[in-house]
């Protein structure tokens, strides 16, 4: 029988738009970290506060289970989780179309980030973004949807998560 404690903040229970970073490491410290980039949001209507998220990387059920299903011996690792708020969810449709489009394109930005700071000889980012099939015009237009000071803030993550 186990007692185990987790303290979780207030911050995480809103209902706000965010990307993310979830760091994997081995207990036994031997091996590399995993890097999950993620966010909350998703394709259809909704956006669960990231503690909901966080607890669905668990999960059983394989289509919300993506750490689960990378890593399987969840059990061997420590977690962190790290993540930018980027505004409220919207009820009006038009408006919550424009800002899950807007951080589907942050967490693509976070993705290349990522990649471009990671050390490949202590992570391993586990959803690498490719973005190879995409179209010159479409990534232009992607592009105009953040400004520098949220691109700033997606710097400022990958920094103090790696």
């Amino acid at each position: 029988m186990e007692i185990g404690h987790f303290k979780i903040s207030g911050h995480s229970t809103k209902r706000n738009w965010a990307v993310y970073l979830f760091i994997a490491s081995p207990i036994d410290g031997k091996g590399i970290k995993k890097v999950y980039v993620g966010k909350v949001g998703d394709n259809r209507d909704g956006c669960n506060p990231v503690i909901s998220r966080v607890g669905n990387h668990f999960s059983y059920n394989k289509i919300h289970s993506q750490i689960r299903n990378k890593i399987g011996e969840t059990e061997n690792y420590d977690y962190e989780y790290f993540y930018c708020l980027f505004g409220q969810y919207e009820s009006d449709e038009k408006e919550r179309i424009k800002s899950r489009d807007k951080t589907n394109e942050l967490e693509r930005e976070l993705n290349r980030i990522v990649q471009k700071r990671i050390d490949k000889n202590s992570y391993e980012l586990m959803n690498p973004f490719s973005g190879k099939t995409i179209s010159k015009r479409k990534r232009t237009e992607r592009a105009k949807l953040i400004n520098e000071s949220e691109k700033f803030m997606l710097e400022k993550l990958c920094e103090k998560a790696l």
